[in-house]
């Protein structure tokens, strides 16, 4: 069986550490024909080191190397689409006409509006291709882990989510343009939390979230519009737990995860170790710090290229997935901006009924 010809679109940090070391680790299944981005010069310094041709398409590179021009190979059969979160959909749309597999990266959109807008778009006027949204927290082999001890321990009673951090100053993530002054909700509380939701989502399993109440502040400046998230989350069952989240904390580092059932307790440390203490039993540590694709992204993209081998996408990188990840941290940043206020989970996705008329961007 041939290997499936895939396209990068965009060349960022993100795609120069993981994106395209998954696209080349198994050359057997996926063949990384190009890469597109706005400037040629961005790209030519991402594949400068490699030994494979990997052919460069971007705005400036003259007639029949543009994003169109990409979209025509025959040989390209999915894209992976990685760009600052304001310019994802129309890229997305292009491809789908297009007739490419997606996978684009989280979060789904910039909001929930937005993100339903696209869904709706995709169901309407390009069916056929598979679009999904990149996860990689739901590919980590620490949560994949812990949410099956999880399930094997009865009723959850509660839940800690402790993840405090301090993104500095001129750090390569915060210099970038769009998240030094983001023209969308939350700031990195948005980009970095809907990892956080969907690591949450993991452990509680199918007891999901149904209400949330927060507070948010800006510790740091350079961080607008908020860095910091307090709130409390009950789920369906009654039971209810924490999720703490900050950027701005130069004195704080914790990467915590914790579900305590009736039959036991699961820990994620510092993402690195899942701890299980079952009742009357010895704590037992099972440590992934050896893990060579600790961060999920090769298995997530391997997920990828298998779903387009088979013509069917997968749940874990469905956008109805994605967005359930996204609203639960859009409700606690409006809370926040209503000083506490709770608001209803969902699920994520509107009737088509309250959506309204779409503005199509391609005909």
């Amino acid at each position: 069986m041939s290997p499936v010809g895939v396209a990068i679109i965009g060349s960022g940090i993100f795609v120069e550490s993981r994106q395209k070391p998954a696209c080349l680790q198994d050359p057997a299944l996926l063949s990384l024909k190009a890469i597109y981005s706005r400037r040629k010069v961005s790209v030519e310094a991402i594949i400068a080191n490699d030994t494979i041709p990997i052919d460069v398409y971007s705005d400036d590179s003259g007639d029949g190397r543009t994003y169109d021009d990409l979209l025509k190979r025959e040989d390209v059969e999915f894209v992976i689409i990685a760009l600052p979160i304001l310019q994802q959909p129309a890229f997305i749309q292009k491809a789908l006409l297009a007739g490419k597999h997606v996978l684009s990266e989280k979060p789904v959109g910039k909001d929930l509006a937005a993100a339903n807008e696209l869904i709706r778009w995709k169901r309407k006027h390009a069916p056929t291709p598979i679009w999904s949204v990149a996860e990689n927290f739901r590919y980590w082999k620490t949560f994949k882990f812990a949410a099956q001890q999880v399930s094997e321990l009865g009723r959850l009673l509660t839940f800690t989510v402790d993840v405090m951090q301090f993104i500095a100053p001129g750090g390569k993530y915060v210099n970038t343009e769009w998240r030094k002054v983001p023209q969308y909700q939350g700031g990195f509380c948005l980009d970095a939390g809907v990892h956080f939701t969907a690591a949450l989502r993991m452990l509680i399993g199918n007891d999901e979230a149904s209400r949330v109440s927060a507070f948010t502040s800006l510790n740091q400046p350079h961080l607008p519009p908020i860095d910091t998230v307090m709130a409390t989350v009950m789920l369906k069952s009654g039971a209810c737990g924490t999720f703490s989240m900050s950027h701005g904390t130069p004195s704080a580092k914790t990467f915590d995860w914790g579900i305590v059932c009736e039959g036991g307790t699961v820990r994620v440390a510092d993402g690195q170790k899942v701890i299980v203490k079952k009742v009357d039993m010895p704590e037992v540590v099972s440590d992934f710090s050896d893990n060579e694709d600790w961060s999920g992204v090769k298995a997530e993209v391997r997920a990828f290229a298998e779903a387009v081998r088979k013509g069917v996408g997968n749940e874990d990188q469905s956008p109805e997935m994605a967005v359930a990840d996204l609203e639960l941290i859009e409700k606690m940043i409006k809370s926040g901006e209503q000083s506490g206020a709770p608001f209803e989970i969902t699920g994520g996705i509107e009737p088509t009924s309250i959506l309204g008329d779409i503005v199509e961007t391609f005909s």
